[in-house]
């Protein structure tokens, strides 16, 4: 059977922010069949919609930027399914668009995120970016353990009231801004951030391209 290789980008914002990404692909597989969007299935005896996520999104995170490749059966365009999905979604996710084709998530490496909080002055920043190791923990694959950030890091401004933070992503390397702000808890003296909300606000590739 035909397939046709698309990807959306999406936000994900207010209340959505508490969906799980187990859960987000629940929501996805309903949006599929509300909108009649012809989604093509895996075979087997188990067949399930072939969507996929970039870098699923924690929870308690909002996004401006998020990336869900699907493929379907028929020879649809572009913005015939945006329109299809558009009425169909819920609220605090919106498709911003739909493009042909399959984007270069295997190079993804870095995300951008602003960080909302009580703010450190630009020069405890600065003291804070030339530390040549910060070591907190960090949730593993085999559980948590104290992890050196540093490299990790890529760039940290103070923007109009938040932090922008530029931090490694992808299947090699992948540091959330909150492991970042623990880091800053404990790192700059007399520092402490207070409830942080975090924006993903676009995601990279190793050159710097955005997807």
């Amino acid at each position: 059977m035909l397939k046709y290789d698309f990807y959306a980008r999406y936000r994900k914002m207010g209340r959505a922010k508490y969906i799980s990404h187990l859960d987000m692909v629940r929501v996805f597989n309903r949006v599929f069949r509300r909108g009649r969007i012809p989604v093509s299935y895996s075979e087997g005896f188990n067949p399930h919609p072939k969507i996929s996520f970039a870098l699923p999104l924690s929870v308690f995170y909002e996004s401006e930027c998020e990336i869900m490749l699907f493929s379907v059966t028929e020879d649809l365009s572009a913005d015939e399914l945006l329109n299809r999905f558009a009425p169909v979604m819920p609220e605090g996710l919106e498709i911003i668009e739909v493009k042909a084709g399959k984007p270069d998530v295997k190079h993804l490496s870095y995300c951008l995120y602003d960080v909302y909080c009580n703010l450190p002055s630009s020069d405890e920043l600065a003291a804070f970016l030339a530390l040549s190791s910060m070591v907190v923990p960090k949730k593993t694959k085999s559980g948590i353990k104290d992890a050196d950030i540093r490299c990790d890091i890529a760039d940290i401004k103070l923007e109009d009231g938040c932090m922008s933070m530029l931090l490694s992503a992808g299947s090699n390397a992948n540091l959330k801004p909150d492991v970042v702000i623990k880091a800053m808890n404990k790192y700059i003296n007399g520092y402490f951030s207070g409830d942080c909300e975090y924006l993903r606000k676009s995601i990279y590739t190793n050159d710097m391209v955005e997807i």
